[in-house]
């Protein structure tokens, strides 16, 4: 599998971001704080998480994508959209409810290009949150994933303790 990253294209005022490779948590902190600039500087426009050309998805980052459909609608803007051509990534999607909170796409779509996301140096803390907040955020989407997670929160929830990491600082 090829090393994941994530890059980003202003198309006509559609915001793409673009996966690529085997997506995993490492990089999740600059996904974040990338996200988090994006959607306070979006100015209209769509927003588009394109997954067709991702490998795989870990469950943190599938949890910043969810976090982008809580971001837009605090906002009051647009429904997000996700691009996924992958059979095994779409079977994640719909299993874990993505479909209610983004418009979701099987079909391939003109886009190309992007630069890549700034890399961010996170603390091992940090990361731990993200992490935390993440599979939180996982949770909160359906009573399916409440089961898959619950045990998964718990074991984050005490690996932070044992490291003195904060749990109600996570966004």
């Amino acid at each position: 599998m090829r090393e994941g990253h994530v890059l980003y294209a202003d198309q006509d005022h559609v915001h793409v971001l673009r996966y690529i490779g085997d997506i995993r948590h490492p990089l999740a902190p600059a996904v974040s704080a990338f996200i988090d600039s994006l959607v306070e500087r979006m100015n209209g426009g769509h927003l588009v998480v394109d997954l067709s050309e991702a490998e795989a998805i870990d469950s943190t980052n599938l949890g910043e994508i969810a976090r982008i459909a809580e971001l837009l609608e605090r906002r009051g803007r647009r429904r997000a959209a996700i691009i996924s051509t992958r059979a095994p990534i779409n079977e994640v999607l719909y299993s874990m409810a993505f479909d209610e909170m983004f418009d979701v796409c099987t079909e391939p779509a003109p886009l190309s290009g992007g630069e890549p996301i700034p890399a961010v140096r996170a603390t091992p803390e940090a990361s731990l949150q993200i992490i935390l907040a993440a599979h939180r955020r996982l949770m909160g989407m359906s009573e399916s994933n409440r089961q898959k997670f619950c045990e998964v929160v718990a074991l984050i929830e005490e690996q932070c303790a044992a490291a003195n990491v904060g749990t109600d600082t996570v966004h």
